[in-house]
């Protein structure tokens, strides 16, 4: 079972981050860098009166962690524009011919690479596939909060360019945990499935009337 954060119940204060895990053999060494970086959130809600009691059963059905919750970043709900599409570029640049610089029978000519809006095409630990996009393009998506499968989202931080068949490799953090779904890339709204952290959610100061506040830890969930 996973609970939905609802998109309308916004904190008044958030910190959403990747934490990295790091060692440090020595004071003065190098700082060594280590794997299971996650992201974490922190939200202070101030629920209305209306929606006081609400919260706290949604709070109290987490069951102080044991049930996960799929949560969205409040600073990111928009997304980011997705990037311009192969279409655009195929429309500027004309007709493409075959090699040997002939068309079809009819004289008409094509478009080579796909067409369609950019698309995630698959991936690999840091590193995720987009086709569709423009040839020439830098840093795709960057800074995007994307989402490559339910409930897992990833800080798009950098890419390779886009290529003349208009697929773009782009890096991640975190790394993948599991598999990317296949299609249009999601950077709106995108979720993490992530768990509560401590058991006293519920313990909130309340002054009267009824005006509470809430700050809530979570944690991303691991596979």
């Amino acid at each position: 079972m996973t609970l939905d954060w609802p998109l309308d119940l916004h904190p008044v204060e958030q910190s959403f981050y990747i934490h990295t895990l790091t060692a440090a053999p020595s004071v003065v060494g190098p700082v060594l860098g280590r794997s299971g970086a996650r992201w974490v959130a922190e939200l202070t809600v101030e629920p209305t009166m209306g929606r006081l009691p609400w919260l706290e059963a949604l709070l109290t059905r987490q069951r102080a962690g044991v049930i996960e919750l799929l949560l969205p970043d409040f600073t990111r709900l928009a997304g980011v524009p997705a990037p311009e599409t192969f279409e655009s570029h195929a429309a500027e640049i004309g007709e493409t011919r075959f090699d040997d610089d002939t068309t079809f029978d009819d004289g008409t000519a094509f478009f080579a690479g796909d067409a369609g809006p950019p698309t995630l095409a698959g991936g690999c630990r840091g590193y995720l596939v987009l086709t569709g996009c423009r040839p020439g393009g830098i840093e795709v998506l960057a800074g995007a909060f994307l989402q490559a499968s339910p409930g897992r989202a990833h800080l798009v931080v950098g890419g390779t360019g886009v290529n003349q068949d208009g697929i773009a490799l782009v890096t991640l953090a975190p790394p993948l945990r599991e598999p990317p779904v296949p299609g249009l890339a999601q950077t709106a709204t995108s979720r993490v499935r992530m768990r509560l952290t401590g058991g006293t959610a519920l313990a909130s100061p309340t002054t009267p009337p009824q005006r509470a506040r809430y700050r809530l830890s979570f944690v991303e969930v691991s596979p």
